[in-house]
């Protein structure tokens, strides 16, 4: 048998090789370069001692924490008569809240973002985002009072936001609720600040979903819901 002659790699392939790795260097070089320069200039422009001043601020931050329990009574009987009719639908919220830079007479103005879980007969995930005005320790107590006015968007469209053609509330037949992910968003909420410090409140809240009388799903009957729930609201 005759000796297989060797495999002769043409010049053009070398040349289209070292091409291919020239320009993936000159790739890479580039990138490198622009994050050395950047990293040395904003190294000499800005001193140490001045990188808090473009870091978020962190006074007046507060963490808010609560839980609550499904109900299908409305709001306004919630609020003025404590009528409650329980589901075993739960939720734990977890947020910020922060104070805005201004206030009229007696009312402080924040606004609050919190995502929301939902457990039980619901099983989606929330997200809510407002703002609040709020009568701060009225009269000199350690009790506020709080209204919120924003979006709830939630993962999906609420179970129990939805009821089927010819369901009957109070005794009346009422057609069928088609509720949506995306609704308005209101909470009424009471506090109390604890007595041995001034940076924790615990309150009761109403989160409540709406559709505003139509303008986020049919308005008859309209679609939300109520949670009642309890938690506590802390400085950092």
């Amino acid at each position: 048998m005759g000796k297989t002659k060797p495999r002769l790699v043409s010049t053009v392939t070398k040349e289209r090789f070292h091409l291919i790795q020239n320009q993936k260097l000159i790739h890479r070089f580039p990138r490198k370069f622009v994050v050395i320069v950047s990293f040395v200039f904003f190294s000499a422009v800005i001193p140490l001692k001045d990188l808090n001043s473009i870091s978020i601020p962190k006074e007046n931050w507060n963490l808010v924490m609560y839980g609550g329990i499904f109900t299908t009574t409305d709001l306004i009987p919630i609020v003025f008569r404590q009528k409650t009719d329980y589901k075993e639908s739960y939720i734990g919220s977890l947020g910020l809240t922060r104070p805005l830079d201004y206030r009229i007479r007696w009312f402080d103005f924040l606004w609050e973002g919190n995502v929301t879980k939902h457990f039980g007969e619901m099983n989606h995930w929330e997200v809510n985002g407002f703002y609040i005005v709020k009568i701060d320790r009225m009269y000199g107590s350690p009790i506020s009072l709080s209204l919120g006015e924003g979006l709830s968007l939630a993962s999906e469209n609420p179970k129990l936001e939805n009821k089927a053609k010819g369901y009957y509330l109070d005794g009346l037949q009422k057609d069928a609720i088609e509720s949506r992910a995306l609704l308005n968003y209101m909470m009424v909420e009471i506090s109390s600040y604890l007595p041995f410090e001034r940076k924790t409140e615990l309150f009761l809240r109403v989160h409540h979903r709406s559709g505003i009388f139509g303008l986020y799903c049919p308005p008859d009957p309209n679609c939300g819901s109520n949670f009642v729930s309890y938690g506590f609201r802390t400085s950092f």
